[in-house]
């Protein structure tokens, strides 16, 4: 064989060993480019199941999954959690889904919900229509009425209602109002401590914080520009994040405060009963990592 033929040979050999790889490798490209795909649609279109199912949340995934069938795919505004994590409840524009971990549930047709809460007995309020809802009998029924308010959250013995004006209220699970106080201005970030006892409002880049019954203010400081409050375990304990390289754990009765390194934390509300971080996914509550 002449060199010129052996070239012509070997390049003939590598043409059909090239169309073999190729058609070899060409289903495998279509099982990767399938498998890619699915994962993409997996993850931009399954969030909501993930959240929603028991599976997805150890702690809120069964009450996820229970709400989400109450739903029945309504658009969610807002949620609450019980301060033991045994009830939680997810609003929309017309409906209001309870469930809770005993396998109890009930969707309720009101419309215009702003806010919901439960208070330290688990029994859950909503801010509606203008007026201030709580639960009794199966149902929610009216106890006063009040400016739509911003936040809703409960303490030992009723809820904290503030609303765009920087009113603070204080009600009783009767409705009467317990005590109330005007902040300096409206933009307020309201939390309770654990036990319920103490309110925090974070407002003007400091830290207002409240008795959550009386309204008597026990502090008012701004140890460094608040950018978010964290409830620790010890009830008159808070973990700040300012705005620098470092965050303060906060004693809000003696003002005492303590450097702690800055870190990425997510924005999450501890419940009043349980040692847990709740944050919201998609419309629902779910567990958030401690800061």
């Amino acid at each position: 064989m002449s060199g010129r033929e052996g070239h012509l040979a070997a390049g003939r050999k590598s043409m059909r060993l090239a169309r073999s790889v190729s058609a070899r490798a060409w289903p495998l490209t279509l099982v990767i480019a399938a498998g890619l795909g699915l994962l993409l649609y997996v993850s931009t279109t399954s969030l909501p199941y993930l959240i929603a199912s028991p599976a997805g949340d150890a702690h809120l995934g069964a009450l996820n999954d229970c709400l989400a069938r109450q739903l029945e795919g309504a658009t969610r505004l807002g949620w609450a959690v019980a301060p033991d994590a045994s009830r939680a409840a997810v609003f929309g524009p017309r409906v209001i889904a309870i469930c809770g971990e005993d396998g109890s549930h009930s969707r309720l047709e009101i419309a215009g919900a702003t806010a919901l809460a439960f208070d330290g007995e688990r029994r859950l309020w909503a801010a509606a229509g203008g007026h201030l809802l709580r639960e009794r009998d199966g149902a929610l029924q009216p106890v006063g009425d009040i400016a739509p308010p911003e936040w809703l959250i409960g303490h030992a013995g009723g809820v904290l209602a503030l609303d765009a004006t920087g009113l603070l209220v204080s009600i009783a699970p009767d409705g009467k109002v317990l005590a109330q106080t005007q902040l300096p201005g409206p933009g307020g970030r309201l939390s309770i401590g654990p036990g319920g006892v103490l309110a925090a409002v974070e407002w003007g880049g400091g830290v207002i914080v409240y008795d959550a019954r009386t309204l008597e203010l026990v502090r008012a400081e701004a140890p460094c520009t608040v950018e978010f409050l964290w409830w620790l375990d010890t009830a008159d304990q808070v973990l700040l994040a300012c705005g620098g390289p470092s965050s303060l754990r906060f004693d809000v009765r003696t003002g005492a405060r303590e450097t702690v390194p800055a870190r990425t934390r997510t924005p999450a509300r501890r419940l009043s009963g349980r040692a847990l971080y709740v944050q919201g996914c998609d419309g629902f509550p779910c567990t958030a990592s401690p800061p």
